[in-house]
C-alpha cells in the first residue's frame, strides 16, 4: 500500500502540468494567435501559416490529452471506475482525433483548393 501514495505523489503534479499545458495551448491558439494572424496577415499568408501550424497543434493537442489521462493521479486505470472522469477524456480524445485525422487535413485541402481558384482574397476567407 505504500506505492499507491507514492505513485500519486509522482502523478500528480505531471498530471497538473500536462493538463495546464493543454488548456493554455488551447485557448492561446484558439482566442490569441487564430485572432492576431488573422488581422495582421495578408489572405494568402495566413492560409500558409494555418496549413503549417494546425496539424502541428492538433498532434500536440492529441499527446497531451494522452499524457494528460496516463498522469491521472491515481492512476489511468482508475479513469475506468467512475464514469464521471472518463467521460471528458474520451470526449476530448474523440474531438481531438477528429480534428487530426478528418477536420484538418480536409480543412487544409478546402483553403488550398480555394487559394488556387483565386478565392481567397485579403479580408474574405
Amino acid at each position: 500500500m505504500t506505492r499507491l501514495p507514492a505513485l500519486q505523489a509522482i502523478l500528480a503534479p505531471a498530471h497538473f502540468f500536462a493538463y495546464a499545458t493543454l488548456l493554455g495551448a488551447q485557448l492561446y491558439q484558439s482566442f490569441v494567435v487564430v485572432k492576431i494572424a488573422y488581422e495582421a496577415l495578408p489572405a494568402q499568408a495566413f492560409t500558409s501559416l494555418q496549413k503549417r501550424v494546425f496539424p502541428i497543434y492538433f498532434r500536440r493537442q492529441t499527446a497531451l490529452l494522452i499524457l494528460t489521462a496516463i498522469t491521472f493521479p491515481h492512476g489511468p486505470l482508475a479513469l475506468i471506475k467512475r464514469k464521471g472522469d472518463w467521460v471528458p477524456f474520451f470526449v476530448a480524445g474523440a474531438t481531438a482525433l477528429l480534428n487530426l485525422a478528418v477536420y484538418g487535413p480536409r480543412t487544409s485541402r478546402l483553403m488550398m483548393r480555394r487559394r488556387a481558384l483565386g478565392m481567397l482574397t485579403d479580408g474574405v476567407l
